[in-house]
């Protein structure tokens, strides 16, 4: 049996996942766009620059820990941490203000 591969776009997303409208009125599309904002602020306010680059280099700019480490002189393991503690403040700050 061959398995049907969904790409989620902006257009579909809300579609697929949820119904098109929240309980307080506001659509998926007006949450997530307000949910990108929260994290965008974020990421350059909570974060530690050495969390920033990391986090950035490998999400962004879909690079492996062990390249980032060796561009900025550190260790993997160290570079791995600060992705981690990064993911971490952003995934607290989404819990906050997702409820």
């Amino acid at each position: 049996m061959k398995t049907k591969i969904i790409h989620f776009t902006d257009e579909n997303t809300s579609t697929i996942l949820f119904s098109n409208y929240n309980k307080d009125g506001t659509t998926n599309c007006e949450s997530r766009k307000r949910m990108k904002e929260i994290i965008s602020k974020a990421i350059v306010t909570e974060l530690t620059d050495m969390q920033r680059i990391c986090l950035t280099e490998h999400y962004l700019n879909d690079k492996k820990q062990k390249e980032i480490a060796s561009e900025l002189g550190l260790n993997a393991s160290t570079v791995s941490r600060h992705i981690a503690k990064a993911r971490r403040k952003l995934q607290n700050i989404a819990s906050y203000y997702a409820s």
